[in-house]
């Protein structure tokens, strides 16, 4: 069992800042609005329960999981504490060819363990959908929900050079059976026509989201013309809700074209997005002013409900180019840059962080980084980061977690270099695991390793509704800081938390 505790010491050398971070901390109100938030643990036990490359068996079957990325998603009954299902990507140990796995864990036990690894779609290999089969050419990205379900966009691999409709990119849904082998089913594919009918669906699908209740939210590219708004545009990209059982029904949101409902600027594309319960989602958008003096396009980060229109949603931050700093002071939008994907709650909560224009070369990013949160109609920023942070200066935040009593979860980046996880109920904030500092006990190797890299927040479903963490984090097998950078000395695990 892992014991963590705030002491640390620091290094005084700053490390290059990479790949998407978490961080957030909060000091408002969660999702309670007034209530009480749910209650601080007093502390996390954290444990390696699957290495990258283990090899071996789980439960009689085979480990096919080579590495680990950071895209975990936990995929937790609330009605069951025992076993739950995480789906990770990664790669498949003997081909390498990329995949989605599903993870069964058992947390009954102490520690969890790991009761069966499958491979549910690898790139390169044959997948069963509705009768048909297709060869996988491309996963993208995905998404999963409490009822176990996964859903994801898939491009299969077109043999011929030529674009089937029978063999043409779409949204498949994964549906878990127990202890055999889900299944698979295409829900929406090139040429299907667009909830509204205003158009048909493309060749390109973005970013995805679900709900709980099998609601999705998806960036796709359609045939609907952009109108003459924008230029450059053949077709147009829309951001539309619609679901797992209904994929026919629902409503384009807003697309190419549109006005955004502040300012004069035209939306060019959708980025990231993300979908809570009761219809509350927040979407990253790329748009334009049409004035002569804009040179560049920028980015808008809105939220509202799925059910409404675009005049009805609500923009929490923009870049100076799509709403200039004067009108978005006026209206209480933060001015700023959106790279990272934000996260909501259901009641529209939204934390997110914004980058200003300046670019600082000695650290490969825009110089300054604002966590900021939006609640009942108004945002506010909590934290900046430092240009030349040192020690425990905060030196990047990224994308957060939020539980589902309102608690906060997230890692920040520190001058010294290390990265720490910590829980915030918008009060106060614990530190539950610090790089270079902690170690975490395991399988494979057995024993406690030292952790160097904290890979939380890469995708939204990373707590539960119990509390519990999963995310991929890398440790060292010889802490001798003369072998930290020796690559040989590094391993990628997947990490689950335990609030005590």
């Amino acid at each position: 069992m892992s014991e963590t505790s705030n002491k640390s010491s620091r290094r005084d050398v700053l490390k290059t800042i990479g790949g998407v971070l978490g961080g957030v901390s909060l000091l408002g109100h969660g999702n309670a609005h007034g209530q009480a938030l749910g209650s601080m643990p007093s502390g996390y036990s954290f444990y390696r329960v699957l290495s990258a490359n283990e090899g071996g068996s789980f439960g009689g079957t085979l480990n096919p999981l080579g590495n680990i990325t950071g895209s975990v998603m936990m995929a937790t009954s609330p009605s069951n504490q025992g076993i739950g299902s995480i789906y990770l990507q990664g790669t498949e140990r003997f081909s390498d060819a990329a995949g989605v796995f599903e993870v069964t864990v058992n947390y009954s036990r102490a520690p969890p363990v790991v009761e069966r690894v499958l491979a549910i779609a690898t790139e390169g290999n044959l997948l069963r959908a509705d009768n048909e089969t297709i060869v996988i050419g491309h996963i993208g990205t995905g998404a999963s929900n409490t009822h176990g379900q996964y859903v994801t966009t898939i491009e299969p691999l077109e043999r011929s050079g030529s674009i089937e409709v029978a063999n043409s990119p779409g949204v498949y849904a994964y549906r878990p059976a127990g202890n055999g082998r889900g299944l698979w089913s295409r829900i929406i594919r090139f040429g299907d026509a667009v909830p509204d009918q205003s158009s048909l669906y493309g060749g390109d699908f973005g970013d995805i989201a679900m709900d709980d209740d099998g609601n999705l939210l998806l960036a796709a590219a359609t045939t609907q013309s952009p109108g003459e708004n924008v230029s450059g545009f053949g077709g147009s990209q829309a951001l539309i809700s619609t679901s797992l059982n209904a994929p026919t029904r629902g409503r384009v949101l807003l697309q190419t074209g549109d006005i955004l409902p502040v300012g004069s600027a035209v939306v060019e594309c959708v980025g990231l997005v993300d979908l809570g319960a009761r219809n509350a989602f927040a979407a990253q958008l790329t748009a334009r002013r049409p004035d002569p003096s804009v040179t560049r396009s920028g980015t808008a980060l809105i939220t509202g409900d799925t059910r409404a229109g675009l005049a009805q949603q609500s923009i929490i931050a923009a870049s100076p180019e799509v709403i200039p700093p004067g009108l978005a002071s006026q209206r209480n939008i933060v001015s700023g840059e959106t790279f990272y994907g934000a996260r909501v709650d259901p009641l529209q909560d939204v934390a997110f962080v914004t980058h200003d224009g300046t670019f600082e070369s000695s650290i490969g990013s825009n110089a300054n980084e604002t966590l900021g949160y939006y609640s009942r109609g108004k945002a506010r920023r909590i934290q900046n980061t430092e240009v030349n942070a040192s020690g425990d200066q905060v030196a990047a935040f990224g994308a957060p977690c939020i539980g589902s009593t309102g608690l906060m979860y997230g890692v920040e980046m520190v001058g010294s270099g290390r990265s720490r996880l910590f829980v915030s109920n918008g009060v106060s904030q614990e530190y539950v695991l610090v790089s270079e500092e902690h170690r975490v006990p395991g399988r494979s190797p057995s024993g406690q390793l030292m952790i160097s890299e904290i890979l939380f927040g890469h995708h939204s479903t990373q707590v539960d509704a119990f509390g519990r963490l999963a995310f991929t984090a890398e440790f060292l097998r010889d802490p001798d800081p003369l072998m930290r950078e020796v690559p040989g000395n590094v391993m990628t695990a997947l990490v689950i938390g335990i609030p005590k």
